[in-house]
Formats: C-alpha cells, structure tokens, sequence
C-alpha cells in the first residue's frame, strides 16, 4: 500500500493506493482482515482487534505501526463485513513485504528486517543484499533488535557508530563470549533524515562464518 496522509500520520484519514509490495516502494501491506459480525461491531471493535492482530509484526519491525481502515456504512457490505489491517512504515515506506508474506531469498530493506529474521549477507559493487533466509540453512546474520540513535545524531555518525550503538546494548546478552560479534545496520539517508534514525542490530560470528540454526533469546528456556 501507499499512503498519503490527510494530517498527521496514524491520527488522520490517509489516501491509500493500492501497489505491487516486491516491485514498488510500499509505505506498508495488508497484514490481515477482521470480520465483524455488521458495522457497529467493525466501528466499535475494529481497531482494536486489527491491533491485536498485528502486534507481533508490529512489534518485530524497527519503525513500524498499525492502522485500521474502518468501513463506512455503504462499503461494509462491499468489504465482506471486513476491516483492512495494515501495517505501515512510521517515518518513511517499509519498502517490501512484512512478516510471513515474504518469500525466502527475497533482498530486505532495513525496514523490513524483523527481530528474529536470519539473513545471509552478500556484498556488492555500491553496498550489500540480505537475503532472507531459513534460520535452519546457513547464515551470517540473525536479527536481534533496534536501537534508536541520539536525538540530532547525524546520518554520517549513524554510519560510524551503528555497531556500537547495537554492541551496547546488546552484546552483554547476545555476544558475551569471543566467537560472537554484534552488528548495527541503517537504511539510507532519506530515511534517517525522515525519522527512521535506528540502527538494526544483529549478531553474527566473529570470524565472518556462516551458521546455521536459530541462536535462542538469551535468558529463553
């Protein structure tokens, strides 16, 4: 989807447009549709359970957010009794599908990495792909988490320092021994002038190997 908003974003009614998530530049995607049992019902409980129902990739993303697109009385009919429940970028376009929509192998953005992704990094010519991967097939990276940058930190210095910010707050848990390394990583900067000024964080080897299988949340049983 793309999304113009009326006003401020999440607070207003945005102008949404319908666009192809793996060749476009989507703002964001159809997560899943809640079905009413008729209109009060999609009105008063809608948003609410488009909420719960995309929480978990939400929550995964580095700077996303939920919206619901309620129906109007004449198009809840239309829409099959449902109500659409996107999940869109915060300050700029996600730029790909989200969670189980994407397709393994597929190239992420950084704003389409998701805590718990595993990712085969590849270098190349202006930069590197990422790779979606099966944690279970051999990787370097598995993502772990965000940190968001210094209020006024600049991109360049967002560059310089996303691996600190990441090892600061998560190689005590993720990378305490020798064999594991934290990384930081940060979209382009468009996208940090706009307000995505995060770094996402991953842990990988520290002699640059590949793995293979998911390393469990630390303190997990």
């Amino acid at each position: 989807m793309k999304a113009v908003w009326s006003g401020t974003p999440f607070r207003s009614a945005p102008n949404l447009g319908v666009v192809d998530c793996a060749d476009d530049w989507p703002d964001g995607q159809v997560a899943s549709v809640d079905t009413a049992t008729d209109y009060a019902d999609a009105r008063a409980q809608g948003a609410r359970r488009c909420g719960s129902q995309t929480k978990a990739v939400v929550d995964a993303l580095p700077d996303a957010e939920g919206y619901a697109v309620l129906p109007t009385r004449d198009g809840f009919a239309a829409a099959d009794s449902g109500t659409a429940c996107l999940v869109l970028g915060r300050h700029t376009a996600i730029g790909g599908e989200v969670g189980r929509f994407r397709d393994e192998g597929s190239n992420l953005w950084v704003g389409q990495m998701s805590v718990g992704d595993c990712w085969d990094y590849k270098e190349v010519d202006d930069g590197y792909k990422a790779p979606l991967t099966d944690c279970a097939k051999p990787h370097t990276e598995q993502v772990i988490g965000a940190v968001q940058a210094p209020d006024k930190m600049t991109y360049k210095k967002g560059i310089d320092n996303a691996n600190k910010l990441c090892s600061n707050k998560f190689e005590s848990t993720w990378a305490p021994g020798p064999e594991r390394v934290v990384y930081g990583w940060v979209a382009d900067r468009s996208d940090w002038d706009h307000g995505f000024s995060k770094a996402v964080c991953t842990v990988s080897r520290t002699d640059n190997k590949k793995t293979t299988g998911k390393i469990p949340v630390p303190g997990s049983v």
